[in-house]
């Protein structure tokens, strides 16, 4: 007797359920459940929603979520917006736009955590590169601690997080806008339009699917920046530059308290969540 076709999708289906449940399910209950305890290198005891309430009245948890609000806005705004300016730059075809492709890919290959420690190398204030060429071009007279001052660390770490999600987000413009039919600039020029109305009106409603894509990613992906923050600025001066996932490491690795760590994630989950609701829900409308 043939199986039925909800049964046999059923079947196919059962592998990717049990793996979703074992390595993803099973982690954040086990979260949900760290999170209703007080946890130290003592012991552990249940509090209930005794860490929420803690959590909700601390002033430095107000402090790194502002953090990561401006953290997340810069690097989502900054990462986008110069990603389809290099794209756009570089969607001609030409021999110097090969070679700063090629660049762009050694940059993209470059592992985070080399990335971050190299980027820290060099701006340190004592012997980093930056002030040694700043230096040389006059441009500074004594050299600059980048990495004690609040805007100055926020700024490096910002750039060496630049630096490295860039590539992804030219490669995904570029592929995006070779796509785009040459008939419809054809047809534009035609009916007299500018070059600005042809981005407006002809790019980026062709380029939109990417576009969100890009933008979901790159929440995640700022939201996330763990390397950056915690190999460069380390959360300092005075937690100036700490974000939501240092925070939570420093809680649980710092203090050995596990189960605030575990509801900072919950609440990190969470935002995460609310936006790609959000930004799917947003795709959707407007595909149907």
């Amino acid at each position: 007797m043939p199986v039925k076709e909800d049964r046999l999708a059923y079947i196919y289906l059962a592998p990717a359920a049990v793996w979703l449940i074992l390595f993803m399910g099973y982690p954040i209950l086990d979260v949900v459940k760290t999170s209703l305890y007080h946890t130290s290198y003592k012991g552990e005891r249940f509090v209930g929603l005794e860490n929420f309430v803690h959590l909700a009245t601390d002033d430095l948890l107000h402090l790194v979520l502002k953090n990561t609000a401006i953290w997340t806005l810069c690097g989502v705004v900054l990462n986008v917006g110069f990603g389809l300016g290099v794209g756009l730059l570089l969607n001609k075809k030409t021999r110097v736009n090969e070679v700063l492709r090629t660049g762009l890919i050694l940059a993209w290959s470059t592992p985070l955590v080399v990335a971050a420690i190299t980027w820290k190398w060099m701006l340190n204030g004592e012997y980093g590169q930056l002030n040694s060429l700043l230096l040389s071009v006059h441009l500074i007279e004594e050299p600059v601690q980048w990495l004690t001052g609040a805007n100055t660390a926020f700024a490096g770490g910002m750039v060496a997080r630049l630096w490295t999600a860039l590539p992804f987000t030219t490669f995904a413009f570029l592929s995006a806008l070779q796509t785009v039919p040459d008939e419809l600039y054809e047809a534009s020029v035609i009916d007299g339009a500018s070059n600005w109305q042809q981005f407006r009106h002809v790019t980026l409603p062709t380029i939109r699917p990417v576009t969100l894509a890009v933008l979901l990613i790159s929440v995640i992906w700022s939201f996330n920046s763990f390397i950056f923050v915690y190999v460069i600025t380390g959360g300092g001066p005075a937690n100036q530059t700490q974000i939501l996932v240092t925070e939570i490491f420093r809680r649980a690795f710092g203090y050995f308290n596990f189960g605030e760590a575990s509801a900072l994630t919950l609440l990190a989950f969470g935002v995460l969540l609310v936006v790609s609701l959000l930004q799917w829900r947003f795709l959707y409308r407007r595909e149907i």
